[in-house]
């Protein structure tokens, strides 16, 4: 039975029977990070993907927040702490539930 599962994996490499990787595996996820600070969110990234990543980094001395307007995901963030999500297509509005003058929005390929 070894033999025979060996014979086969030698059969599969020598033909190029083993899937391809796919293309979503190929492409990794980039991170875009968002810095808090002064009572304000940083400069917006461009060219964010569905799928990459987005990262609010807290380097105020206030807690905030990266909640967004559609309800889909709500980031509390401690002084100094930072959070992520996973970017969906789209625009992404949001906003500092403990200060709601600041907002932003993130426009999602």
């Amino acid at each position: 039975m070894f033999r025979m599962m060996i014979l086969m994996f030698g059969l599969l490499a020598a033909t190029g029977g083993f899937p391809p990787a796919s293309a979503a595996s190929a492409a990794k996820a980039r991170v875009h990070v968002i810095v808090i600070d002064k009572m304000q969110y940083g400069p917006m990234p461009t060219g964010v993907r569905a799928g990459d990543i987005i990262e609010w980094t807290n380097k105020d001395i206030l807690e905030h927040s990266a909640t967004a307007r559609d309800g889909r995901f709500d980031v509390d963030l401690k002084p100094g702490a930072s959070g992520r999500i996973t970017a969906t297509a789209g625009t992404l509005a949001f906003f500092c539930k403990f200060h709601p003058t600041m907002t932003a929005t993130v426009v999602v390929e």
